[in-house]
C-alpha cells in the first residue's frame, strides 16, 4: 500500500475517493487559481506547525489575498486573522459552515453567490474526513474540496499525499509562491 493511501483503520471512504493526489505544488496553485469564487475554512490546528519562517495565518491570508477568497475561521484563531487587516474573514463554526456549503443556495458570507472551490487546513484527520464525506456526498454537484492538510485526505476532491512536516511546509510556501506570480 502506497503511503498516500493511509487513513483510519476499518473507515471506508466510499467508492468515491480523492479525485487527484497533488504531489506538485504548481497543481494545487493552478487548482486554486482556477476557482471562480474560493472558501478557505481554517480549524484551530493551523498553527500547529508553525515556526521561524513560517507564519501559517499570514500564509493563509496571503492565499486568500491573492485570489480573494473568503477565510472562515471556525476557532480561536479569529482574533489573529483580523489582526491581519484582511477583509474577507469570517468566523463560524465548521458543522455549521458545511452544513451551509451543502445547501446549494447559500450566497456565502457576504451574499453574492456560493462557492465553488473549498480548501480546508488545520483540521484533526478524523473531523476532516468527516466533514468532506458530507460535502462529497450532499453538494459533489456544484462544489469541489481541497485538504491542504499534510496527509492523504481520501473524501477530498483534491488532496496532498501525507508528507513529514519540513517537506509540507515547503509545499505550502511554494504554492503560494506561484499564486503570487
Amino acid at each position: 500500500m502506497s503511503k498516500e493511501l493511509t487513513g483510519q483503520i476499518a473507515e471506508i471512504p466510499g467508492p468515491i475517493k480523492a479525485l487527484v493526489v497533488i504531489k506538485e505544488p504548481k497543481v494545487a496553485a493552478a487548482i486554486i487559481k482556477k476557482a471562480k469564487r474560493p472558501l478557505i475554512i481554517v480549524g484551530d490546528l493551523a498553527t500547529k506547525y508553525d515556526e521561524k519562517g513560517f507564519d501559517s495565518i499570514s500564509l493563509i491570508t496571503e492565499v486568500g489575498k491573492a485570489v480573494n477568497a473568503h477565510i472562515n475561521v471556525t476557532g480561536p484563531l479569529i482574533r489573529k486573522f483580523r489582526e491581519t487587516g484582511y477583509d474577507k474573514v469570517y468566523f463560524m463554526s465548521a458543522p455549521e459552515v458545511v452544513d451551509r456549503l451543502r445547501d446549494e443556495s447559500w450566497k456565502g458570507h457576504d451574499g453574492n453567490g456560493g462557492y465553488d472551490l473549498v480548501i480546508f487546513i488545520g483540521f484533526r484527520y478524523y473531523y476532516a474526513w468527516l466533514m468532506l464525506n458530507g460535502l462529497k456526498h450532499y453538494a459533489f454537484k456544484w462544489l469541489k474540496t481541497m485538504s491542504l492538510d499534510p496527509y492523504y485526505q481520501p473524501n477530498a476532491t483534491y488532496t496532498l499525499p501525507t508528507m513529514k512536516i519540513g517537506e509540507w511546509r515547503e509545499f505550502i510556501k511554494k504554492i503560494l509562491n506561484i499564486i503570487k506570480g
